[in-house]
């Protein structure tokens, strides 16, 4: 995984431009895979050219840094767009966002290596996504080397009208989400008997998501605690799952859901893409498709 799966979500980032129920909606970036004159992978950004894209968009200015050093075991690259002069509360926590991530960076720091370590640390905003309801984005990023490779994200949806975290259950019905989510999961293809069978075993559902799953914190009981512990177990996920803002990426053409390594190394991470077609009988009262 690891760059590979950068590069596949920078070139499925391609801009587009629609209108929705609250206005107009942009992807405002796309991306392809590059290297540097030392070969090392990296990404370049680009924002959408749709002139009426742009005006969605707003003042993006797309950000580069990249680590300073000459040894080619050592590779901390960054590519990201940032608000050139935020223009409101969201604009503003965006930027506070992808620039927390980025200081995490060993862009200046002394870096001790022996002969046979290296470093990559490669990170690129794979989407970003604004309409006159939110602002989503989400990044991936590349950690190489301990034992293995480590392939990481995050994403945030922010109120255009408030700045603040977007709910998932104020745009959608969660047993909904759920029951199309774990439906996916369970139709996994994969080695011998499937991804899906192996979920399916260690997340059983006997019964259709409900409300009462999604009522309450996610760490208590849920329904009574009148649950089979294995079904319990899978309540518990997807209620804590889909209520985590940070979990949910959207874009013009849906939204993803990451679930995270549920079979651990046995497969990649789980994701439930859902698009706009399959959101759409979701979609809260009042709520626009892309929201």
């Amino acid at each position: 995984m690891g760059f590979r799966h950068i590069a596949c979500s920078l070139l499925m980032s391609a801009g587009l431009f629609a209108a929705s129920g609250e206005g107009q909606a942009a992807d405002c970036i796309s991306g392809r895979v590059d290297y540097d004159k030392w070969g090392h992978q990296i990404a370049a950004l680009s924002l959408v050219l749709d002139a009426d894209a742009r005006r969605v968009c707003g003042s993006l200015a797309i950000r580069v840094r990249a680590r300073n050093d000459p040894r080619l075991n050592v590779n901390v690259f960054a590519t990201y767009p940032e608000f050139d002069k935020p223009g409101d509360a969201a604009e503003k926590r965006y930027n506070d966002w992808i620039r927390g991530v980025v200081a995490t960076m060993d862009f200046d720091r002394p870096i001790t290596l022996s002969r046979d370590e290296k470093v990559e640390d490669v990170l690129v905003l794979a989407s970003l996504y604004r309409s006159g309801r939110m602002i989503s984005a989400a990044y991936d990023r590349w950690l190489c080397c301990g034992a293995h490779g480590i392939s990481a994200g995050g994403s945030i949806n922010i109120d255009v009208a408030s700045g603040s975290l977007v709910s998932p259950q104020d745009l959608f019905s969660l047993p909904a989400v759920a029951n199309q989510c774990w439906q996916q999961f369970a139709a996994l293809p994969g080695p011998v008997d499937g991804h899906g069978a192996l979920f399916k075993q260690d997340y059983p559902m006997d019964r259709r998501f409900a409300d009462k799953d999604f009522e309450g914190d996610p760490g208590s009981p849920p329904a009574g605690g009148l649950l089979a512990p294995s079904v319990e177990k899978t309540v518990r996920l997807f209620n804590a799952t889909l209520k985590r803002s940070s979990n949910w990426t959207f874009t013009d053409r849906g939204s993803v859901v990451g679930f995270g390594m549920l079979l651990g190394y046995v497969s990649a991470a789980f994701e439930c893409t859902l698009d706009n077609a399959a959101l759409k009988p979701m979609a809260r009262p009042g709520v626009a498709v892309p929201p």
